[in-house]
């Protein structure tokens, strides 16, 4: 049976997690692992992952159906699981649900994170699930990195599994990485990412201002081609445009955190 962690408060289950003044409750990969799927280790990622889950606790509260033991959760591009750990502190691991492409991550997962349910995921749609199946589906640092086309058949796929009134929260890259691109003044690793892959910065901007998708193939994505893998840039307009034929788009939160610069789009399945 699993533990009920439910009366710990935010606070106390990180502790819990990170492991502070006792054995932390899951396991992480080796560090190379964790340093080339988030660019960090340690409990700085655990911390970026942190601040994701209660950002997604209040929207589901905000404009969900609320968070409680028969919520069901998609963690969808889950890897090693950093994010879906976090979701045992209100939800039973019965009701969890991890999809990754690549099998060497699912096997990480299962084994520092065990409990929830975890399935290889094709590159394309469909799911190995039920229609109406699902609360929230969250892709975090997912649709940063997929080509126009495959996004939308993922969010059209992601209508068929949520149920009623479910929500899918997907992060993208934000405008500013367009602009840092190239610029001689705080080089970061995105800022010299982007200067490599943006040829033409005021295009770039003068496309994302129009509402178009923004995309630059990249190297990177493990077992995805570069054809389905690279760095995506995606308006509020464009969301509006072409994802509400499946789900209203709600909001574009582009400040949820200061520490993770993701902009998160919230999507909900109409009741």
């Amino acid at each position: 049976m699993q533990p009920d962690f439910s009366n710990l408060s935010d606070d106390q289950w990180f502790d819990r997690v990170a492991g502070h003044g006792q054995p932390a409750l899951f396991g992480l990969p080796e560090e190379g692992v964790q340093t080339s799927t988030t660019g960090r280790s340690g409990e700085p990622v655990l911390r970026d992952g942190f601040l994701f889950y209660q950002f997604a606790k209040k929207i589901l509260i905000a404009h969900g159906q609320g968070l409680n033991e028969s919520t069901t959760v998609m963690d969808f591009g889950c890897a090693w699981g950093r994010l879906i750990r976090y979701w045992m502190h209100k939800v039973p691991a019965s009701n969890l649900y991890g999809f990754e492409v690549q099998q060497r991550f699912l096997d990480l997962a299962r084994r520092d994170v065990p409990g929830p349910n975890y399935y290889v995921s094709n590159t394309r749609p469909p799911l190995p699930t039920d229609s109406g199946k699902f609360d929230l589906i969250y892709a975090y640092s997912v649709f940063s990195h997929l080509p126009e086309g495959l996004t939308n058949e993922w969010v059209a796929e992601f209508s068929r599994v949520l149920k009623p009134g479910g929500l899918a929260l997907l992060t993208t890259r934000p405008r500013a990485h367009i602009s840092a691109a190239g610029a001689s003044a705080g080089q970061t690793a995105h800022s010299e990412l982007y200067a490599k892959i943006i040829q033409d910065r005021e295009d770039a901007l003068a496309k994302y201002d129009a509402g178009k998708f923004v995309f630059y193939p990249a190297h990177g994505g493990g077992s995805l081609s570069e054809q389905d893998y690279g760095e995506a840039i995606i308006p509020k307009a464009y969301a509006e445009n072409n994802w509400s034929k499946h789900l209203e788009v709600i909001n574009l939160f582009e400040n949820y955190s200061s520490v993770y610069m993701q902009p998160c789009f919230v999507l909900r399945k109409p009741f």
